[in-house]
């Protein structure tokens, strides 16, 4: 809702520069934050200062000469004051607070936008290689990557989540012949069992499950007859887990893409085809190489810092080749964004990608590459490794399993996806206000309290056309209505730039609001206008912190 204000005020203002004396195309755009202390205002702008430096005039000056000039919907803006070196505060209208209340106690949901124009986006996340469990990792991404797609719906786009099946390549290879070795020594032969393969319990027990099935009856073939049944069989089983881990997480896609559908359907040749016929390949020393380096960003720089590999000189494919092959099929199939969620080890991808998506068509701009970094695991106050079922590392389900869905959600939301991030398994299962979950599913739970108290009491829902808002005027109560008319923004701005950790944040800062409210304030009291009128702000409250733990996938429980 902030932003129809923000546009209000940016045609006002534009405006009032013209009538100043500023040439209209020169005018850049004006930008609002939120001053960190509610007596310097809702919002703030620093127009007046470029204003000022263009007309060389004194930047109060400039400031005061623009609301001299400046029109504005009392409606919505109460107050206008210039401050500081060039700043301009802005004060909402309480009457527009007070709508603002009624709408979010009422369940609607004003936090809804079109920026995005039904725009369609192609989200690509998690895409773990099929032979082995989902790790934190994967865990965090795949939480991440989830919001993002609740963000971009909010905010009027159209997503497809997709996940991308590596079943190709030596990995799988490996992960065949691993299967192969456990199934031997489950059937008595002794083995030795190579360090490059992989040595979890979970690949013993894959093998288990072709004995339980079919006996010995693969001791006959040999070790790549085996791997030929063992591999695609395998992964298969590594599928199923994945997708019923994701599923157990609250994550689910809409398509699993497969590689192999790449080289069956000659899409390699294909891409390399594109690339050669727009002069985007060369030949050194019998292989053949993408120029990504001639691909340039609006600044005029190369996207990507050196030419890659496509063909090597044996005539076997890069990792790169099928990479380029599936993106210009996400291309193809008419996405107008499309949206990567990679690993830690994949900075080096952004630019070679960057480059091949550009050459097929989608602009640079239309493209994003997001890195989930690394996730330390901490126990006790110290790194927490091991796993005796999976190998070296935890997996996802041993994480939900210990801390439940919600806090495993939440800690993996709560920064930002490109940094790094120490997860506490002890305060993850805290039931204290230490536990940032708990605290703001607390504060959802002691609405839900507070409005059942009420019933108890005699004290029916309020009829939200008849509430006096007016009566709302402590600092907590004018505090948690400022902070409801941020949540639109908040959910727009964290889809626009792809950046979910901004809506736990947001969560937190009202949640705190609440609890200092409920601390300072009795809702239900004798008076019964006064208290219709807090039960009103209570109940959009709760509904708003309901929305974010909705968007973020977490539970909002009733009682705690």
């Amino acid at each position: 809702m902030l932003e129809r204000v923000k546009q209000d005020l940016r045609r006002e203002l534009k405006k009032a520069l013209i009538n100043s004396g500023v040439v209209e195309a020169e005018i850049p755009e004006i930008v609002f934050e939120t001053p960190k202390h509610v007596k310097f205002g809702d919002l703030s702008s620093n127009i007046a200062l470029w204003a000022a430096k263009k007309l060389k005039k004194d930047p109060r000056a400039a400031a005061n000469d623009l609301l001299t000039a400046l029109k504005f919907d009392r409606a919505m803006i109460s107050r206008v004051e210039p401050a500081g070196p060039g700043f301009i505060n802005f004060f909402l209208a309480e009457s527009y607070l007070y709508a603002l209340i009624k709408k979010a106690a009422a369940g609607e949901k004003f936090y809804t936008s079109n920026a995005g124009g039904g725009k369609s986006v192609n989200l690509e996340f998690v895409s773990a290689n099929p032979v082995g469990p989902l790790n934190v990792v994967n865990a965090r991404a795949a939480a991440a990557g989830n919001v993002i797609c609740n963000l971009l719906k909010n905010a009027g786009f159209l997503v497809t989540k997709e996940f991308y099946i590596n079943n190709v390549g030596v990995q799988t290879n490996t992960f065949g012949r691993s299967i192969s070795l456990r199934y031997l020594e489950a059937l008595g032969q002794k083995i030795e069992f190579p360090e490059d393969c992989y040595g979890g319990e979970y690949v013993k027990e894959i093998a288990k499950t072709f004995i339980e099935k079919e006996g010995s009856k693969y001791l006959s073939l040999t070790e790549e007859e085996r791997i030929a049944v063992f591999k695609p069989a395998g992964v298969q089983l590594m599928l199923d887990w994945q997708e019923k881990s994701l599923k157990n997480y609250g994550v689910e896609f809409d398509i699993w893409f497969k590689e192999s559908e790449l080289h069956e359907k000659k899409e390699l040749t294909r891409a390399f085809k594109v690339l050669e016929e727009k002069g985007m390949t060369k030949e050194e020393e019998g292989a053949r190489w993408f120029t990504s380096t001639a691909v340039l960003n609006k600044e005029g720089n190369p996207v990507d810092d050196k030419d890659r590999v496509l063909i090597k000189s044996d005539g076997t494919p890069t990792y790169l080749l099928p990479d380029i092959a599936y993106h210009f099929s996400k291309i193809s199939r008419g996405f107008d964004y499309i949206i990567d969620i990679l690993g830690p080890d994949h900075h080096g991808y952004i630019g070679r990608i960057s480059a091949a998506v550009s050459i097929g068509g989608l602009p640079l701009e239309n493209f994003r590459i997001l890195i989930a970094q690394q996730v330390n695991l901490l126990k006790d106050g110290k790194p927490f490794k091991m796993s005796k079922r999976q190998g070296n590392f935890i997996s996802m389900d041993e994480l939900v399993e210990e801390v439940g869905p919600d806090a495993a959600k939440y800690f993996f939301l709560r920064r930002s996806l490109d940094s790094h991030l120490d997860f506490d398994i002890d305060l993850a299962k805290k039931q204290t206000d230490e536990n940032p979950v708990f605290y703001v599913q607390y504060a959802h739970a002691r609405i839900c309290n507070v409005i059942e108290f009420a019933k108890t009491s005699g004290i029916k829902e309020p009829e939200l056309d008849t509430v006096n808002y007016a009566l709302l005027a402590s600092p907590e109560e004018a505090g948690l209505m400022r902070k409801v008319a941020c949540f639109a923004d908040t959910l727009q701005h964290a889809a626009l730039n792809y950046d979910p950790h901004l809506v736990p944040k947001y969560i937190e800062e009202l949640a705190q609001l609440y609890h200092s409210f409920y601390a300072r304030h009795r809702v239900v009291s004798e008076d019964k206008e006064l208290s219709a009128a807090r039960l009103a702000l209570c109940l959009g409250t709760r509904n708003i912190i309901r929305a974010g733990l909705e968007i973020l996938g977490v539970t909002a429980p009733a009682k705690m």
